[in-house]
């Protein structure tokens, strides 16, 4: 729990980092350009975004493609669905973080669309849109690797339902094989009812 703590922590650090100097180099290169020029940036960069939903909506496939076999027992099925809709959960948080960030940078570019003269709103707006796109690369780049996890995921439950169904198939058979021999015996020994009855036996001569 530490590490998790611990490693969340420098993400966050290095996340403001990296906010930090990309709205200094936006505000530095990009601060004097006109307000249109800066809503057609802001509105391109908004709708590269949107590729992202592509693996988002690959991955809740991916999930929901999940099989549920015979050979899982009761307990491994309700994990199987509790791991399934915990991950459903993530991408699906991720996903309305991701919307409402594209909203703010799409609100702010056609704001500064809008606008003829440079001034008033139109730095604060500008530095908020690149913010929120900034923000929202890192989600959008979750959603290829939370794909990945699902098919990796889906593949893993078809081996270890495969291994379980052969595993009841061969105990299964072993249940069989002493009901088989008793089967097998009675036709075998069938030969063998006769009873021998003991002989007598008789003094040799002279004794």
């Amino acid at each position: 729990m530490n590490a998790e703590i611990t490693w969340r922590a420098l993400r966050t650090v290095a996340m403001a980092m990296v906010l930090g100097c990309v709205l200094w180099g936006a505000d530095h290169f990009c601060g004097g350009y006109e307000p249109k020029t800066q809503g057609w940036l802001l509105g391109a960069a908004a709708t590269v975004f949107l590729l992202g939903e592509a693996f988002f909506w690959k991955a809740i496939d991916k999930l929901s493609e999940v099989p549920h076999s015979d050979a899982l027992t009761a307990a491994q099925s309700k994990r199987l669905l509790e791991a399934v809709k915990g991950l459903k959960k993530r991408l699906m948080d991720r996903w309305l973080i991701l919307l409402v960030l594209k909203a703010i940078a799409g609100a702010s570019a056609a704001w500064l669309l809008n606008q003829t003269t440079p001034g008033g709103l139109q730095r604060p707006l500008w530095l908020i849109g690149v913010g929120a796109l900034t923000v929202s690369l890192p989600i959008a780049l979750t959603f290829l690797r939370n794909w990945q996890q699902a098919d990796a995921f889906k593949s893993q439950q078809l081996i270890d339902s495969k291994a379980k169904k052969e595993r009841t198939d061969i105990l299964s058979q072993i249940d069989k094989a002493p009901t088989d021999a008793l089967k097998v015996a009675p036709k075998i020994l069938e030969g063998y009812t006769t009873p021998v009855k003991a002989g007598k036996i008789k003094p040799k001569p002279g004794r």
